[in-house]
């Protein structure tokens, strides 16, 4: 019992330090810190800008290999696409039917001096209703509040920042998850990093997945929240069991604290 009890720890503290060497890696190729010759240089020379009717897109995809993703309220009632960055960097933005598709390729190096990544901002009215997928290989993400709008996902390395929204999907393998609050439905999944979530009005089952890194929940609406924590501790305030919606939390290592 006791080489079980260590082999878990040694497994545990390896897992710590791995992750730790990857996040100084994307910091650095981010450039939010200093590392092994990294400058993250954020660039000021726009690549492409153009506008779309709103009404005709039901969908906005994008897909980033290194580069920020920003979503901003836009000051009239069209979508609007700015990227900035490099020409050598490829860009590809078309409308398909109803799909306005974004993809950002990395061709410049990345292990290098003077890194200038292509970043990508998207203007939309507030009011938009539909879906918003994203897939990014490297690079924060950050979103202004929707809150009629469904937010999918997938985030290989990058800090997720989140408004009010109605539904969000997401998996994030390294880097932290902060929403203002969710008004429906959730899905999420973190390999390594903390989650954070100021409010939830769920209306649907829901749940949260964490390998490694807390889970920190505000005010909640009137649920039956079921933890599990295989290494942390538990603390919710209120629970209500009568309740129709469910909120599952897994978490492997971190602590789960639910301050309703």
């Amino acid at each position: 019992m006791k080489n079980k009890g260590l082999v878990i720890t040694m497994i545990i503290l390896l897992t710590i330090i791995v992750a730790i060497l990857i996040v100084i890696l994307c910091l650095g190729i981010s450039g939010k810190i200093s590392f092994m010759g990294f400058i993250r240089a954020k660039s000021k020379d726009i690549v492409y800008d153009e506008k779309y009717e709103t009404e005709k897109i039901e969908k906005i995809s994008i897909k980033s290999s290194a580069g920020d993703i920003k979503f901003e309220e836009s000051d009239d009632k069209k979508i609007r696409v700015v990227v900035y960055g490099e020409k050598e960097n490829k860009i590809d933005v078309e409308q398909t039917g109803n799909t306005l598709k974004v993809e950002s390729i990395q061709k410049s190096h990345i292990f290098g001096f003077n890194i200038r990544l292509n970043d990508i901002v998207i203007y939309l009215p507030k009011e938009y209703e539909k879906e918003i997928e994203i897939d990014s290989d490297l690079g924060d993400i950050e979103i202004v509040s929707l809150e009629n709008a469904s937010i999918k996902i997938e985030q290989n390395c990058g800090d997720i920042n989140l408004g009010k929204i109605k539904n969000a999907e997401i998996e994030n393998d390294l880097g932290t998850t902060e929403i203002e609050e969710v008004l429906n439905s959730l899905n999420i999944k973190s390999n390594c990093g903390d989650i954070k979530i100021k409010k939830l009005t769920l209306q649907e089952n829901s749940k949260i997945e964490n390998d490694l890194g807390d889970v920190k929940i505000g005010e909640t609406n009137d649920i039956f929240i079921d933890a599990h924590c295989d290494l942390g501790d538990e603390k919710i305030k209120k629970n209500s069991r009568q309740s129709e919606v469910t909120l599952k939390i897994d978490v492997d290592c971190g602590d789960i604290k639910v301050e309703n």
